[in-house]
């Protein structure tokens, strides 16, 4: 378990979800009537975003911004879902080494390209020096006990895999974290119903070496905690090469 400070939301504002405007904004209301908010997921969240479910509102307003608030979390029956996608990254930006499999480098620098990709951290250091590769996604979707990304199809997470999958086959390391920042879900392994092109490219990369690890994250009033969640990388149906 890793616990670290929640620095990255303030007190969240009760209100109740209405209606999703487009990919990035919905309506809900407060205690002083209807919203327009900023939703930081592009997920299609169609088991959270229901007329009627509770959420919780990140205030974030600042000059030039159009809405006051940012839908953070979501009631489910299991608990409060955390849809935020920035989160991951933010986590990763302060404490990248507060997590285990990171420990060993000394420098994290945000938002690097290799290839045709931009990754969310280039790390560097360890013993021998070596320069490493991460991905960060965040899974919200859990069905029958187990967490599944994506929730609808990414070629960009796709063509991710592919890189980082090419960065091991050429010496480096390369790793993709997955934060489930849901209460539920056992597990977390590939969506393959919806995004079959992700999942077959997912168990070519694992079976190139790269790294898969999983964090669930439950962030509460004054601390996010961190806790480890296994990672299944096979896949149901027979492996074809994800980089023809």
């Amino acid at each position: 378990m890793i616990i670290i400070p929640n620095s990255f939301y303030g007190r969240l504002k009760p209100a109740v979800f209405q209606r999703r405007l487009h990919r990035f904004a919905a309506e809900v209301e407060t205690e002083k009537g209807i919203e327009v908010v900023h939703l930081p997921n592009s997920g299609r969240l169609r088991e959270l975003l229901i007329a009627g479910n509770q959420v919780g509102l990140n205030f974030e307003g600042h000059p030039g911004r159009k809405t006051r608030y940012t839908l953070v979390k979501v009631k489910a029956e299991a608990g409060w879902v955390f849809i935020d996608t920035r989160l991951p990254n933010r986590i990763l930006a302060k404490h990248w080494r507060q997590l285990p499999p990171l420990r060993t480098y000394t420098d994290a620098h945000p938002e690097r390209t290799w290839g045709a990709s931009r990754f969310d951290l280039a790390l560097q250091g360890g013993e021998p020096p070596e320069t490493a590769w991460l991905e960060a996604k965040c899974v919200t979707l859990v069905q029958d006990g187990i967490a599944l990304f994506p929730d609808a199809p990414t070629e960009r997470g796709r063509k991710h895999l592919l890189e980082l999958t090419r960065i091991k086959e050429g010496g480096g390391r390369s790793f993709v974290f997955f934060f489930l920042q849901h209460p539920g879900g056992e597990y977390i392994k590939a969506h393959r119903e919806m995004d079959p092109r992700f999942a077959e490219a997912m168990a070519t990369a694992a079976s190139a070496g790269v790294e898969f690890h999983g964090y669930r994250v439950l962030p509460g009033e004054d601390q996010v905690v961190l806790t480890a969640v296994p990672v299944s990388t096979s896949d149901e149906r027979k492996r074809v090469s994800a980089l023809e």
